[in-house]
């Protein structure tokens, strides 16, 4: 990590961060036979089933093709199942569920995932860690609230 006497960007911290903990955590998912992005998916589900795909799309950030590509894995390993359900104006959509293997994945992934978190501030006090967790939420919500229009203009301004 930089010297805290001069400026460390942001954007580089999240990133030393995500990396440790993504390194932390690959192993065990590995294990599980868990490539990159099922793990946020099994996550996701373990705290919301029967959500559609696209919205389940939606919530982990990434695009409803990737997230076809994803599920199919999932599916081939017996760790989901897929519900049709018709939606408004009698459309077709898939609502995802955890099968009861997927329940034990997403269980083991959230068991490895929470293992990095808590080696993460293992040396912090308890009030730091919640001050820690306040200012990344903190900082997530301001940047998710920022317009789309002031982004285009402070990108075009670079």
């Amino acid at each position: 990590m930089a010297d805290t006497n001069h400026y460390f960007p942001l954007f580089l911290g999240m990133y030393e961060l995500y990396n440790a903990h993504k390194e932390y955590c690959i192993e065990g998912f590995r294990e599980l036979g868990l490539t990159p992005g099922l793990p946020k998916v099994l996550s996701f589900l373990l705290f919301e089933e029967g959500v559609l795909q696209k919205d389940l799309a939606a919530a982990c950030k990434v695009e409803p093709a990737t997230m076809t590509t994803l599920l199919a894995k999932l599916q081939s390993m017996n760790l989901i199942e897929k519900q049709t359900v018709y939606v408004s104006g009698g459309k077709r959509a898939f609502a995802i569920y955890l099968t009861e293997k997927g329940r034990i994945y997403g269980e083991k992934v959230a068991e490895i995932s929470a293992n990095a978190d808590r080696l993460a501030v293992s040396d912090m006090s308890e009030e730091e860690q919640t001050l820690l967790y306040s200012l990344l939420h903190r900082a997530a919500t301001q940047l998710s609230n920022t317009k789309t229009q002031s982004k285009k203009k402070e990108w075009k301004d670079i």
